[in-house]
């Protein structure tokens, strides 16, 4: 057995650092720090919740929390955030892979015999072990390895963001479907209530004690209703259909009994901090990854300016036959490569790498005003909502008595026609005011919960999501 080992001399190596030169200048941003501490709509009012209860509960609705779990299970932008997470997680495994040593196998058998003899038929087997390591001297592996890790977060914290969204939405659609439902019942009251008047109205007519312009104006009264109850009818349809997407159903074939809207509760929320978003928010933990990221990619840029060093081993069998002597020639040396040549090359790869991470760290100071002013917004909603609920409650009692009182009046002839008609008009457009502010508030709900990154309590974790990354390290 022979060996050779060959290894680079000192002045080999200061000649490859020299030639490879600095890597020059790479501009970097840094992170944006948060400022606010406290939001400017304090949500004193709103008091802690379970925070184990998924959204659907939140609200009161099995139903709902059932469809949330199909929407979560089957929707088609769901299967794609973890389709991604997936091939995030295989390019953090090739990342991996490039800090382990590499090798291969060969060999091959010859059969022969020698020219112008009989002599038998002879055969030769040879094989080979190859064996090579890059020493990651300057850490270009270990960032790559640790970019790919980040673009894992990130990938995850996508998928988070998508569940979220799904979820909220999911939730938005069955209120709105209640809501809808709810208008198209009172609608209907009212639709029976007009009609009894303007057969009312027709006995008068006929008795002479009303006019055919007071049945024209009930007639077109009750016409101006049905035609505003075929338009909800439509508006409740799309509901069903927007549900069926949601949940990853074909629309023909699903079906969805609207809820009673009165049934369903406006969840509470603990009161989070801006701070808390950092953690909670899935597309703010995503831009911070890819800062991280980013940073990967320009250690790795720089450190492709030094130069590698690479060690390999090299084994030769050799054998006369199967059954003959064999021989081994084992090789090891190490070999150090720097670049000379493509200095422009890797230049512009820094720069590139450079202007990713201004560009992440823009997308993450767009992503956190986004998220502080969706809070804010939210919590505006919420609060406001909650008075003109109150408010749209009280007209909506005073329209009730005015309605009744007035309809005994016109049966007793001490009011006309046009009192009636203006006092029904009210009723009914306080009964929709109602349905309609209620959805508002359980809508202002769903967008905190979304906002606040799916928190229900004061707990900082997200509700619901988890962080895949954390496994791979």
């Amino acid at each position: 057995m022979r060996a050779r080992f060959c290894r680079p001399t000192s002045p080999l190596v200061c000649t490859a650092l020299l030639l490879s030169g600095c890597a020059g200048e790479a501009r970097l941003q840094p992170v944006p720090q948060l400022a606010s501490r406290a939001w400017s709509t304090p949500p004193a009012e709103i008091a802690e919740a379970d925070p184990r209860a998924s959204l659907g509960r939140a609200l009161g609705s099995t139903e709902l929390e059932g469809l949330i779990d199909q929407a979560l299970a089957a929707n088609p932008d769901a299967e794609v955030a973890a389709a991604r997470v997936d091939q995030a997680r295989a390019l953090l495994r090739v990342a991996r892979a490039a800090m382990l040593p590499s090798g291969g196998l060969n060999g091959q058998v010859v059969r022969y015999r020698s020219s112008g003899t009989t002599d038998p038929i002879a055969s030769s087997l040879t094989g080979g072990l190859s064996v090579s390591y890059d020493v990651d001297l300057f850490g270009a592996n270990s960032a790559k390895r640790r970019a790919s890790l980040e673009r894992l977060r990130a990938a995850g914290a996508d998928r988070d963001a998508v569940l979220l969204v799904i979820e909220s939405e999911t939730a938005r659609a069955y209120v709105q479907r209640a809501a809808l439902a709810e208008r198209v019942a009172l609608l209907d009251a009212n639709i029976a209530r007009s009609t009894e008047l303007e057969r009312i109205i027709k006995v008068r007519l006929e008795n002479g004690a009303a006019t055919r312009a007071d049945l024209g104006f009930q007639t077109i009264r009750v016409r101006a209703l049905q035609q505003d109850r075929e338009t909800l009818e439509q508006a409740l349809e799309k509901t069903r259909t927007a549900l069926a997407v949601l949940c990853g159903r074909e629309a023909p074939v699903f079906q969805s009994t609207p809820a009673a809207l009165e049934r369903l509760r406006i969840p509470q929320f603990g009161s989070a901090t801006p701070r808390d978003l950092l953690l909670s928010r899935p597309d703010i933990r995503s831009a911070e990854a890819r800062i991280s990221a980013a940073g990967g990619d320009v250690a790795v840029a720089r450190a492709a300016f030094l130069p590698t060093i690479r060690l390999s081993a090299d084994v030769l069998g050799d054998a006369a036959g199967f059954g003959g002597p064999a021989g081994v020639l084992l090789s090891a040396g190490s070999g150090l490569l720097a670049p000379i040549f493509d200095r422009g090359r890797l230049k512009g790869e820094l720069q590139g790498a450079a202007a990713r991470q201004r560009e992440s760290v823009a997308d993450y100071r767009k992503t956190l005003l986004a998220a502080l002013a969706e809070v804010e917004d939210a919590l505006t909603a919420v609060r406001q909502s909650g008075v003109r609920e109150q408010l749209v409650a009280q007209m909506l009692e005073e329209s009730r008595i005015t309605a009744r009182l007035v309809h005994l009046q016109f049966l007793g002839g001490e009011a006309d026609i046009r009192a009636v008609l203006d006092a029904d008009q009210d009723l009914t457009s306080a009964e929709s005011a109602h349905a309609v502010v209620l959805q508002e508030r359980l809508e202002a709900a769903i967008d905190l919960f979304r906002a606040t990154g799916g928190r229900l309590s004061g707990d900082p974790a997200p509700h619901r999501l988890q962080q895949t990354a954390s496994r791979e390290r």
